[in-house]
């Protein structure tokens, strides 16, 4: 180590030195010394640029699917005008644990990037000591001890100069990695309300599909009734009178089974909103499909998305950290002082001329560290270019999540219409084969085989309806729509 003294402190006198410590030859040390100072200079000046930019890849300037927009919105929760929904995700985003566990990263994260301003700011230590010392005399023939006391009070102050920028990039890092962890925790939020979102929709279809269920085995009941008397008189088979008991036991046990579906529904809503999952909670309705939102540009909302925003920050922390690692090859500039005082009269403690001090000055280079340095330089290299094919693939399969969703709106808009159009006219045939039945025209096969279709066409329609609601859900938190807007 070369240790470089400005200035030193001796009683009452200030004398400036400026002397480097060596052993022989000092002259050519001196050059020597600063020569190899004046090259790193040169190199400080070299690699102090950031040589790592953000490059973006290119998005399109609209999106391959056809779409019409409608309605600028500030918050998609909103939007479906469902108070009971409303009031569900802020449940979720109060009480959910996942949130709480990405808030608690948070939380770290900004620890940390308050913990990396103090390496820019010089360390001062304070130490105070008593020294006591004896001695024994002669008086008049008999030995006596006498003590004697003085107090030390000295002030220490350590520093790194952070000249070529290295300490800052570090903090810099580290203030960029909060932005990373505040990106994630507004991820989390959104991600959490769409789940809390499509839960409560999918038990509601849940709910609705055991409602039909029960009103089909009314139905399946009803046909037996009717078989049995049928039956009864002579008209019917005792085939016939099988296949309708067949019918309602084969009912009876898809309403079990679509109480167990409700059931679980209702507990994977619970656990999301942070709820003990005992499938107490009460379903409701699925609302009408919202006007079509404006949804922009791939440019404009992609890169809005949080985790998208996140990854934008860990490239920055990355190159940030590359850069410090690459200027720990240049040498160390430090500044040490301390200041003491031994009295015995505090009174007289403060006193100019009872100070002594030393300011020393230090340029450290490491000469040798096993390759230490350039082995850090290519691990921080390699993340870096790690996160950067993140990031692109990231885009890449957010940009796939909103195509999806936008090209969804009109295939499952007319699905729902088929399937709207298959029930009305299935539930027209049943209504003109349970006609037939009574009067003995139709056989129990087609009045069994009318009611099945329409059945199966009232529950795609009710899943028709939920599909479009989730997938509206999808689209919204695929292009970073925000769950409340700015009201």
């Amino acid at each position: 180590m070369l240790n470089i003294k400005c200035y030193n402190y001796n009683d009452s006198t200030l004398e400036p030195l400026m002397t480097i410590e060596n052993d022989n030859n000092n002259n050519l040390f001196k050059k020597k010394v600063f020569f190899i100072f004046f090259i790193f200079l040169l190199a400080g000046c070299s690699t102090t640029k950031e040589k790592y930019e953000r490059e973006l890849p290119s998005l399109p300037s609209d999106w391959s699917s056809s779409y019409q927009s409608m309605k600028e919105i500030d918050g998609w929760a909103k939007t479906f005008n469902d108070e009971e929904l409303l009031k569900l995700i802020s449940e979720a985003l109060e009480n959910n644990k996942d949130l709480r566990i990405a808030s608690n990263r948070l939380d770290i994260a900004r620890a940390s990037s308050r913990a990396s301003i103090a390496p820019l700011l010089p360390t001062i230590g304070t130490n105070v000591s008593r020294i006591q010392s004896s001695v024994i005399v002669d008086n008049q023939g008999n030995p006596e001890r006498l003590y004697a006391y003085q107090d030390s009070l000295g002030v220490q102050l350590n520093w790194e100069v952070d000249i070529w920028g290295k300490l800052s990039r570090q903090s810099r890092s580290a203030y960029k990695d909060l932005e990373s962890a505040e990106a994630d925790l507004e991820f989390a939020r959104l991600s959490i309300a769409g789940l809390t979102a499509q839960s409560w929709y999918l038990f509601s279809e849940a709910k609705l599909q055991k409602d039909l269920a029960e009103r089909n085995l009314e139905t399946r009941i009803s046909t037996l009734k009717k078989v049995e008397n049928r039956y009864i008189k002579g008209v019917a088979q005792s085939r016939d009178l099988r296949l309708a008991r067949s019918e309602v036991e084969s009912t009876r046990a898809d309403l079990i089974n679509k109480q167990q579906i409700l059931n679980e529904t209702a507990r994977i809503l619970e656990v999301i909103i942070g709820r003990y999952p005992e499938a107490t909670i009460v379903p409701g309705g699925l609302p009408s499909i919202p006007q079509n939102p404006n949804i922009g540009t791939p440019a404009e909302r992609l890169p809005l998305r949080p985790d998208i925003r996140s990854l934008e920050s860990q490239i920055e922390s990355a190159g940030l950290q590359l850069t410090s690692t690459r200027l720990a090859f240049l040498p160390s500039v430090s500044l040490n002082a301390q200041w003491s005082t031994l009295e015995d009269n505090w009174s007289n403690a403060l006193e100019p001329n009872r100070l002594a001090g030393s300011i020393i000055g230090s340029i450290t280079q490491s000469v040798f560290q096993g390759g230490r340095r350039i082995a850090n330089s290519k691990i921080k290299k390699a993340q870096l270019e790690s996160i950067l094919e993140t990031y692109a693939q990231a885009l890449l399969i957010a940009a796939q999540e909103a195509e999806d969703a936008i090209a969804a709106e009109k295939t499952l808009t007319n699905r729902e219409i088929a399937i709207n159009k298959a029930f009305e006219e299935s539930k027209a045939a049943e209504e003109l084969t349970l006609d037939q039945y009574n009067k003995g025209l139709s056989t129990i096969f087609e009045l069994l085989d009318a009611q099945s279709r329409r059945l199966n066409s009232e529950s795609l329609l009710i899943n028709a309806k939920r599909l479009r609601l989730t997938n509206r859900i999808k689209m919204f938190m695929a292009i970073a729509t925000p769950v409340y807007g700015n009201n």
